[in-house]
């Protein structure tokens, strides 16, 4: 079992300091590999001694002895990703989404992206709008900016909208999620936003649609229906993709980075201080 295996499997038992500096390893092996004590301790916010000791508790002599562990652990794990034969149904998937993702970075403005950053920045509350499947990709766009201290809520249900929509203001933003830009529902609290001048923003695979042709700006994606054999593949994969760079991009900001590392630690020990390890 690898290095990185191990400290996966012992991290829910560490105590929080050392949880906290596990984590920043596992999410910059490179940059520890690279870095001595000092700067470890600076760059994870943790104290030198708690390096010491975690190397200590992971069976390493010292830290000298966890870069050289984590180092080859690395570079195993490349070695394996590269020369693994993938299967015809994992090279049909593989290439699938990498076409639905080239498609789509191919359709996105960086100008547009960054006016939706700003927005979002600038808005007094903002409202993910998604029936169905891209309910769920609503909800996981909440999330995102909640955990970034921006006030966010999800409508999923088309009621709520229209509720929502009835008393949003100016200050508010819209982003409308519809594969099809034709969802009746939407199309109904949109128009009900439009009136009370809120922004609205549509994130849709049709840039000449319905919902398109009501928002203030359209981020288009690949729409999967239009890619051969798409079986069961997620039909909010590029959906997802132009809301992880939205949210990459907002965390650019060290205000909402700071945030996010808070409610990530937050969430971390509470999963886990429950653990007693046996």
């Amino acid at each position: 079992m690898s290095f990185l295996t191990d400290l996966q499997k012992e991290f829910p038992y560490l105590p929080k300091q050392e949880r906290k500096l596990a984590l920043f390893i596992l999410q910059n092996p490179k940059l520890v590999q690279t870095s001595n004590i000092t700067q470890l301790a600076t760059a994870a916010k943790v104290s030198s001694a708690t390096i010491t000791r975690f190397s200590k508790r992971i069976k390493c002599t010292n830290f000298t002895d966890l870069k050289i562990k984590l180092s080859t652990a690395t570079a195993t794990s490349e070695s394996a990703i590269t020369s693994k034969k993938p299967t015809s149904t994992t090279n049909k998937v593989y290439s699938f989404y990498n076409r639905v993702l080239s498609e789509t970075l191919n359709k996105l403005d960086l100008d547009q992206l960054k006016t939706v950053v700003d927005l979002i920045k600038k808005a007094r509350r903002v409202y993910f709008y998604g029936i169905g499947s891209s309910g769920y990709t609503s909800l996981e766009a909440t999330q995102r900016l909640l955990r970034m201290g921006i006030p966010t809520f999800a409508e999923t249900e088309s009621q709520n909208m229209i509720i929502t929509s009835s008393i949003i203001t100016e200050q508010d933003l819209v982003i409308a999620i519809s594969s099809t830009g034709n969802t009746v529902p939407i199309l109904d609290a949109v128009k009900i936003a439009k009136k009370a001048k809120a922004k609205v923003v549509a994130l849709t695979g049709f840039d000449v649609s319905p919902l398109a042709k009501l928002a203030d700006i359209v981020i288009t994606v690949q729409d999967t229906n239009y890619i051969n054999d798409a079986r069961f593949i997620n039909s909010q994969f590029s959906m997802m993709y132009v809301i992880d760079i939205i949210t990459t991009m907002l965390l650019e900001n060290n205000k909402y980075n700071d945030r996010m590392a808070k409610t990530v630690n937050s969430v971390l020990n509470e999963k886990f201080d429950s653990y007693d390890k046996n």
